[in-house]
């Protein structure tokens, strides 16, 4: 992991990190849609990425677990059978929450 982005990520508030995950999440539904399966699951791991550096983040500490699910979801929706019943909208009104 780049220790720049790692430094920059540890200094946005939580409401930033998760804006950003949102993109890249809002990202991949949109390829998701256009039936692009590699820029699908490319934005899917950046997500995942940046979510896994929001769980690293000291000041995230009382949010790991809401962290580890919004990472179980996403793999569940994107690359696995979507047993949770998971739908574009439900992703947006989460995401979009904290922009």
């Amino acid at each position: 992991m780049d220790k720049d982005l790692r430094t920059t990520w540890f200094e946005m508030p939580v409401s930033m990190q998760i804006s950003n995950i949102g993109s890249e999440v809002s990202r991949a539904i949109n390829w998701k849609n256009k039936g692009n399966e590699k820029r699908k699951i490319g934005f899917c791991e950046k997500a995942i990425e940046f979510l896994q550096l929001s769980i690293e983040d000291p000041k995230n500490k009382h949010r790991i677990g809401e962290f580890s699910f919004c990472i179980e979801e996403l793999r569940d929706y994107f690359l696995g059978e979507n047993i949770y019943k998971t739908t574009d909208e439900m992703l947006h009104k989460y995401y979009d929450a904290f922009i």
